[in-house]
């Protein structure tokens, strides 16, 4: 990215503005308040240096004017500050508001994306560019008067200048339009070494979440040594640009500040040789004035190197957003939902893929309201990659969908009547209560209930603290099957109004007995869904009206278990294996 141009600018402020809805006279009250704050202060070296000249008038002496002057310095100064204060609380609070508002609309388009683009993103990464353009905009949104007084700071310096010598303004113009162009010269080399940094720092925050978040391998197998390795090299990938930003920095710095010196000092000098030069006199007083204006604008000169370089961060943070914003939501988001008394959901030629490798092949089902049925096959056949695609996790390829037989060419999926539970339990840390009921303020008698059906109240019982037991991150302090019954409450509540609920193994770390007390319980109380689950264990069989067998990504076959033994050679072996293996299994 080159030094931000006004487009990029103005796509700061178009964000900033975007997410001020709803407090936008506030925007223009403290916005008001700023700027006539640092126009009175304008008027501060003007008063002081007219106090100066009624003082250095040896005929008059005149004491009372200079003292009114003097007066008048004050204040400007105090009602500067009457402005000024409560203008910056204003802003402040108005830039606490665009935050939290940025921050929503990420977060809410991150929960519409599909789960491919999420597998594609590494969440160590995502974070980062959500942390950082929301605290970006926070930044920008909280130091506008930084940029109001930098404007009026160098435009009414400048000004007052031209008023009291033109050819001491012109100079002033000339000089200082310099330093900027020699500014923004070096802004482009700190620019670029900032994107190689960003990008640096990514790749360290990602592989830092990876070892942590996977605290329990890196211990389990000794991994301490190599991992440390990894994030180190990671973390010094960062310090290459960060090293030549610092002695680009420095030079800047350098530049300006002699620059503003010599600026500073020839100003008050050719105003001296000029006033010198027509009356043989020079006046104190107006001379301190163009020196006072001079470091003014050398001193707003100075700011804008820093603020210019946090806005240009400002920018290049906030656009790292478009990673998420620009990111296409699931297709079947907007359409029209399905109705409530639904009967069946005929699903055909569902096609998907994962990059070029075919995951489901022109797969067919019907979904009956009512009707439990089970998926089956062995691992790799498609399974779960079916239910997360019916689910509107992942997006069909291709996919016809009827709604008792009228056909909906706008469904994509039918993530808006389905539940789906996953096999592999995701924890927060936080209690038990919030971890099944996500802050949704259900009655103490329904999450009991999904408690007793996910075989999850034997355990609340034994914990001190019971649904109140603070869990930590990733569940590190409780087993596997413990994590899956966790999952399965909190599935079991979010299916509550779910005409389809679909199950991805979420039993297959309990034991058979558990799994079957579970799996009856789940079944008894949801009669009027459509129940569909991926069953590894195959004594669950009997207890489902329908059987579908898949192989490589194909719906083989369907019927009763006792069909399908007849018909499917393959069924018949998986039936074999898993009745001739060990009870245990």
């Amino acid at each position: 990215m080159s030094t931000p141009k006004l487009g990029g600018i103005a796509r700061l402020y178009a964000t900033f503005w975007r997410h001020t809805a709803g407090a936008r006279g506030l925007l223009a009250t403290f916005l008001a308040l700023l700027f006539v704050a640092q126009v009175v202060r304008l008027a501060i070296p003007w008063f002081f240096g007219e106090a100066v000249n009624a003082l250095q008038d040896a005929a008059a002496q005149d004491l009372r004017t200079a003292g009114g002057y003097m007066a008048a310095t004050l204040g400007a100064a105090v009602l500067a500050w009457a402005l000024h204060g409560p203008g910056r609380v204003i802003e402040r609070f108005v830039a606490v508001r665009a935050r939290a508002r940025f921050a929503d609309a990420l977060y809410a388009r991150l929960t519409a994306l599909p789960l491919g683009w999420h597998e594609r993103h590494h969440s160590g990464e995502t974070i980062q560019r959500m942390g950082k353009a929301t605290s970006a905009l926070f930044g920008f949104a909280q130091h506008q008067f930084v940029y109001l007084q930098n404007v009026v700071s160098v435009v009414g310096p400048i000004v007052a200048l031209f008023v009291v010598s033109t050819a001491t303004g012109a100079v002033a113009l000339a000089g200082y339009a310099t330093v900027v162009a020699v500014l923004v010269r070096f802004d482009g080399t700190m620019v670029r070494l900032l994107e190689q940094e960003n990008r640096a720092e990514r790749r360290y925050v990602a592989e830092l979440v990876d070892c942590l978040g996977n605290i329990a391998t890196v211990l389990t197998l000794r991994l301490q040594a190599a991992t440390r390795r990894v994030v180190g090299e990671r973390l010094a990938a960062v310090f290459v640009p960060l090293r030549r930003h610092v002695v680009v920095n420095e030079a800047k710095w350098c530049a300006i500040d002699l620059a503003n010196n010599a600026l500073r000092t020839g100003l008050v000098v050719l105003y001296a040789w000029l006033a010198w030069r027509e009356g043989g006199v020079v006046p104190l007083g107006t001379a301190v004035m163009v020196h006072q204006y001079a470091q003014q604008v050398g001193t707003v000169v100075g700011s804008m190197a820093t603020h210019w370089q946090e806005l240009v961060r400002h920018t290049a943070d906030v656009a790292g957003a478009d990673a998420i914003l620009d990111a296409q939501p699931r297709p079947g988001a907007g359409a029209a939902p399905l109705p409530e008394d639904w009967r069946v959901v005929a699903v055909r030629g569902l096609e998907f893929r994962y990059g070029a490798r075919a995951a489901l092949s022109g797969v067919e089902l019907d979904l009956v309201r009512g009707e439990r049925v089970a998926l089956v096959g062995e691992s790799g056949s498609g399974k779960s990659t079916l239910l997360r695609v019916l689910s509107g996790l992942y997006e069909a390829e291709r996919v016809d969908i009827a709604v008792d037989g009228a056909g909906r060419p706008d469904l994509r999926d039918l993530g808006g009547i389905a539940t789906l539970v996953p096999q592999d339990p995701e924890i927060f840390e936080s209690s038990i209560r919030q971890n099944i009921t996500m802050g949704i303020d259900y009655p103490e008698p329904e999450v009991l209930r999904a408690c007793r059906l996910a075989q999850l109240l034997p355990v609340v019982e034994r914990l001190p603290a019971g649904l109140d037991t603070v869990i930590s991150e990733r569940g590190l302090n409780l087993s596997g099957g413990q994590k899956q019954r966790l999952a399965l409450a909190r599935g079991i509540l979010a299916s509550r109004a779910s005409s389809l609920i679909m199950l991805d193994e979420p039993t297959s770390s309990m034991d058979p007995s558990t799994e079957l007390t579970v799996y009856r319980g789940l079944l008894d109380e949801f009669p009027d869904a459509c129940v569909v689950s991926a069953v590894h264990r195959l004594h669950l069989l009997k207890h489902f009206d329908r059987v579908v067998l898949m192989a490589d990504g194909r719906r083989v076959d369907a019927g009763t278990p006792d069909e399908l033994l007849v018909r499917q050679p393959a069924f018949q072996a998986m039936w074999r294996h898993y009745h001739g293996a060990p009870a245990a299994a």
